[in-house]
């Protein structure tokens, strides 16, 4: 059985996904789960379509072991351990690789591709919510079936890959090369021979793009939710929003906004660029002036002046690093990360204290600062102190060696 996930919008501008069958049937009980228990804990769609596409490998490894967990918990059947152990490695697996082949069941054991720990992780705590929720609904519920069915998800919990902290080469640390980027930019300047589009409109939102990313640091769903009204010219200022199921957005895989709202300070010649845009190239883009976004697909076809896509901006950024092999580990959130570097180093040519440091960026990034994600990039100053305190014992110790002498 090949399943599929459906995204659909209704008509409040709510975006819903359903888990469907080869003929696009809803499977019950799937559905059943995302509205009683994913949307009822309000997740947003995109936690919901990443729960989905871990239900479509629990149901793939059924088909492909001849399993039927449905009938399974009716008859008070649960999962036994050796089951589980099979989950767990099916759940390493790519979903292609253990697909039948030309009516051939194709064996897993002999596949080397995996995907990557996080994933598997993520993977199998979804599997576990759900498959406790429906031993729930369908398992004939005593005292000691309870406790049967939370101790089953617990051992699938359990079967999850160990998630090993970052190392010495971790985010706080992270940047790219100032001399590249500068490089970068001067290409996708509108009218630069080496630009990589003819488009002179969609040079200039290119432009636009690359540089809100390089000088706010801001997440992709971020940039590709601005509209112009979030940008006050007198102040020289942008506001990121957040528009969750916004209904006059028409794109159906709406970039979402992850971190919270605040306002960034802009220099007025960045502003005076995003007015030019505005005012010469995407006000004429047929379509761009039934809503508010800033930046716009260019590209004839259905979706002219729409709102730019996560797939859209995917192809900004892959021309990007495609430009040349220097260019080639750029992505959005290396420059986040970049962005952090450089914050990292203005407040120690400013002076600023460790915890001014994280209120200023936990603010800046949209990250509560309670969350702890701000210390991440501050355990630099932690390495830099603890270096120094190294090389003065270090010193000491090999001038009182040459004393000694």
């Amino acid at each position: 059985m090949r399943l599929s996930i459906r995204r659909f919008q209704g008509e409040s501008g709510e975006r819903f996904s359903i888990l469907v069958d080869e003929t696009g049937m809803p499977l019950y009980y799937p559905s059943l789960y995302v509205t009683a228990e994913l949307r009822g804990a309000s997740l947003s769609i995109n936690t919901i379509n990443s729960a989905l596409s871990s239900l479509k490998v629990l149901f793939a490894w059924q088909d492909y072991y001849n399993l039927e967990l449905e009938s399974r918990f009716k008859r008070s059947e649960l999962l036994l351990p050796h089951e589980i152990h099979s989950l767990r490695d099916f759940a390493q697996k790519r979903l292609e690789d253990a697909r039948p082949k030309d009516g051939k069941v194709v064996s897993i054991k002999g596949r080397r591709r995996r995907v990557s720990r996080d994933s598997q992780y993520n993977r199998m705590t979804d599997i576990a919510c759900y498959i406790g929720f429906l031993a729930g609904r369908l398992h004939p519920m005593t005292e000691s079936s309870v406790s049967s069915i939370a101790l089953m998800v617990a051992q699938i919990k359990a079967n999850r890959p160990k998630t090993p902290g970052k190392t010495e080469s971790d985010r706080s640390e992270s940047h790219l090369d100032e001399d590249l980027l500068d490089k970068l930019e001067e290409i996708l300047t509108p009218g630069h021979e080496a630009n990589p589009v003819k488009s002179i409109g969609v040079q200039f939102r290119n432009a636009l793009l690359f540089g809100l990313l390089r000088i706010t640091g801001m997440r992709r769903g971020e940039i590709l939710n601005l509209k112009i009204g979030d940008f006050d010219f007198a102040k020289n200022t942008v506001k990121v929003v957040r528009r969750a199921d916004s209904p006059d957005d028409p794109r159906t895989y709406q970039p979402l906004a992850k971190t919270r709202e605040r306002t960034f300070p802009l220099i007025p010649e960045f502003m005076d660029k995003i007015r030019d845009y505005v005012s010469h190239y995407r006000n004429k883009v047929p379509g761009a002036r039934k809503h508010g976004y800033l930046f716009v697909t260019h590209k004839s076809g259905d979706s002219l002046g729409w709102p730019l896509s996560n797939s859209g901006f995917g192809v900004f950024i892959g021309t990007l690093s495609g430009l040349a092999n220097e260019f080639s580990s750029l992505h959005a959130h290396a420059l986040r990360h970049h962005w952090n570097y450089i914050f990292s180093k203005s407040c120690d040519e400013r002076g600023t204290s460790p915890e001014r440091e994280e209120k200023l960026r936990s603010y800046l990034m949209g990250w509560s600062e309670t969350s702890g994600t701000a210390r991440t990039y501050n355990k630099r100053h932690i390495k830099e102190q603890a270096g120094k305190a190294v090389i003065g014992l270090q010193e000491k110790y090999l001038r009182k060696s040459s004393g000694d002498r």
